[in-house]
């Protein structure tokens, strides 16, 4: 007679005593063993790759962490940038290059001549562009000549 036992095994039992055959018993018992074995294999197996598992996900919630960390500087960067060129764009319409340029002209010199008395400085405003031909010239001194 065949039954099924409480953990789901079909088992051959001995129909006049009720009890199963001991090769029965054996064999049962073997698969129970390889059974439990290969359970065993897996909880292992299931335990490292759920530790692998956990790590990789907080290592990914980090990456996640600084990506977006990273993107709100990214954009703040962006308005700071679009800010200054508008301020830029501001003061390019509020300077007047011409007026600029007199005031370069007019303190060049000086600086020059705090640096040495021998230099003249002269300048030629191009009419092709706003750039302004700028020349330091030397004065030529009498030298002593000793024989």
């Amino acid at each position: 007679m065949i039954k099924q036992n409480h953990s789901g095994f079909l088992m051959k039992t001995n129909h006049i005593y009720g009890t199963p055959s001991e090769q029965e018993v054996i064999r049962y018992t073997e698969k129970l063993a390889q059974i439990f074995r290969l359970d065993k294999q897996n909880a292992e197996v299931y335990s490292a790759l759920s530790g692998e598992n956990r790590a990789l996900k907080k290592q990914l919630e980090d990456y996640y962490s600084q990506y977006n960390a990273l993107e709100k500087r990214v954009k703040r960067l962006e308005r700071d940038v679009e800010s200054l060129e508008s301020e830029l764009e501001d003061l390019d319409e509020c300077v007047n290059r011409e007026t600029l340029v007199d005031l370069i002209h007019e303190i060049v010199p000086s600086l020059i001549g705090k640096k040495g008395k021998g230099f003249s400085y002269l300048y030629k405003p191009s009419k092709e562009s706003d750039s302004v031909e700028r020349i330091a010239i030397r004065k030529s001194e009498d030298i002593p000549y000793k024989q």
